[in-house]
């Protein structure tokens, strides 16, 4: 399922990219952005925490803090909006302009996610499953008919398809959860507190090294949008395309370190968390090189055939990219590690360096490289990420 979502969502990057061009490539690029990071800020309380807490709370008492909060940080993204601090995420004026519907759609996503959590909370996979594979599957078939009918011409169309496929996956995840949703009700004031309290306290050192970790993979797009204007919407464009070729390889690597992550949930000892840690790294790296070798070793005018003109120099950047991904991929499963032991400081910590190295960086060589600074950039932040984990890691298996 995980594959086929992700299969999804690569025919909408093509779609987008022929008809749309490079520019308009790099302003979908800079709106899914905006939705994600605001996304992750809206989930700060319903994320994967829900998982553990279904069974021990009742919807209402999840549901209601976790909606509040989303509505309450809508409210404060709308402000900063007006006061003009948003700059650098609204980018050119063709982007800046659907800002405000991007968070209307975000609010819309977390409730989504919301149900997801629930869902998988309560061990319903395939219905969790399938209210994922809603949003890509009617985002793709919406463009499809926008395209077909001659009405898929400029960004507002994909922002339109965007509207109608959260609605959809809002509707459908309600639907699933609808005897949960009949029982809704406001929870009495101190259990509110207590689970608000425990949200917070589960939930908020994981997610915001997702925000790091997030910032680092796409802040170099808003950085060549905020130095290059419109320019830098083509750059966007081709960047961006270049990074989802990248990081598609990785998706061996996440599903297996799901695996793994599982099989050390249930291992005490630290002798097998870290041999079975160790032989997982091997393979997934071994995997990714094959991958990425292949990738690289592909013509210029395969991008064409593949996303349409001016997209040739996705295979140079991608294998300026190359080394960093590798480093990834193994990042991944040490990542894992230190979270069946019940440690996310260290992989939070790396994220938020990695940030730092992103923001120096990318302030300096984008300007100066455009895309070739963005990957210069992410080559180096990934390695700081890496080093860290890695050097904690090693620490780590030396007490067994």
């Amino acid at each position: 399922m995980k594959f086929f979502t992700a299969a999804t969502g690569f025919a909408i990057i093509i779609l987008v990219s022929h008809l749309l061009g490079t520019a308009g490539k790099g302003q979908q690029a800079v709106i899914a952005f905006n939705i994600n990071i605001i996304l992750l800020f809206f989930t700060l309380l319903g994320n994967s925490t829900l998982v553990y807490l279904t069974p021990r709370k009742s919807f209402s008492q999840m549901f209601i803090p976790s909606v509040l909060w989303s509505v309450l940080c809508a409210i404060l993204f709308t402000a900063l909006n007006k006061t003009g601090l948003l700059t650098i995420f609204t980018g050119t004026q063709e982007t800046g302009k659907y800002f405000l519907q991007t968070i209307g759609i975000s609010l819309l996503a977390s409730i989504t996610e919301i149900n997801y959590y629930v869902l998988m909370g309560k061990q319903q996979v395939i219905k969790a499953n399938n209210l994922k594979l809603i949003y890509p599957l009617s985002n793709a078939v919406v463009i499809c008919l926008l395209w077909l009918t001659g009405h898929f011409n400029d960004i507002g169309q994909y922002v339109f398809s965007l509207w109608i496929a959260y609605i959809l996956s809002l509707i459908y995840g309600v639907y699933i959860l609808k005897d949960e949703y009949k029982n809704l009700h406001l929870p009495d004031k101190d259990s509110f507190l207590q689970t608000t309290k425990t949200l917070f306290s589960l939930g908020t050192v994981r997610q915001l090294g997702s925000i790091a970790q997030t910032f680092v993979y796409r802040v170099s797009l808003m950085f060549m949008v905020y130095f290059f204007g419109t320019k830098g919407e083509q750059y966007s464009g081709i960047y961006s395309n270049s990074t989802s070729i990248a990081e598609a390889i990785l998706l061996f690597g996440t599903s297996l370190a799901l695996v793994q992550y599982s099989s050390l949930s249930n291992t005490e000892s630290n002798t097998q968390a870290k041999d079975l840690t160790i032989k997982m790294t091997a393979v997934n790296v071994a995997v990714t090189a094959i991958g990425l070798l292949v990738i690289c070793l592909l013509p210029e005018s395969f991008w064409v055939f593949l996303f349409g003109n001016g997209f040739e120099k996705v295979g140079y950047y991608i294998r300026i990219l190359a080394l960093g991904i590798l480093l990834l991929s193994s990042t991944s499963n040490i990542s894992q590690y230190f979270a069946s032991r019940g440690n996310f400081t260290i992989s939070a910590g790396a994220s938020f360096a990695s940030l730092g190295v992103t923001l120096i960086l990318g302030y300096i060589l984008i300007p100066i490289y455009n895309i070739t600074g963005a990957a210069l950039t992410a080559v180096t932040a990934y390695l700081t990420g890496f080093l860290i984990e890695f050097i904690y890691f090693l620490k780590w298996i030396k007490r067994t």
